[in-house]
């Protein structure tokens, strides 16, 4: 039995609630339809290039692939626009 309830988004609201970070401050990366409650809940939802269809049709950003290391080109960039790492 899998509860109906469980799964990515609801994973990351009850991470986002015990470290009280407002979900408009969240943030999430996929590619697969298994992502899809994730990125459509989180503030900015970032999907890589290679995605599923209905994916990129839901992300905020469209990022480089997951064989381009994406993700990481993502974060390292944000870093350097001071838009991550800094608290307050």
């Amino acid at each position: 039995f899998v509860n109906p309830a469980a799964g990515k988004a609801a994973a990351l609201a009850q991470l986002s609630r015990l470290l009280g970070v407002a979900q408009a401050d969240t943030a999430a990366f996929g590619d697969g339809l298994n992502d899809l409650d994730m990125i459509e809940w989180a503030g900015t939802g970032f999907v890589m290039a290679n995605g599923a269809k209905a994916m990129l049709e839901a992300a905020d950003v469209i990022v480089p692939s997951n064989a381009e290391d994406g993700v990481a080109q993502t974060v390292e960039r944000l870093i350097r626009e001071g838009r991550l790492g800094k608290e307050g």
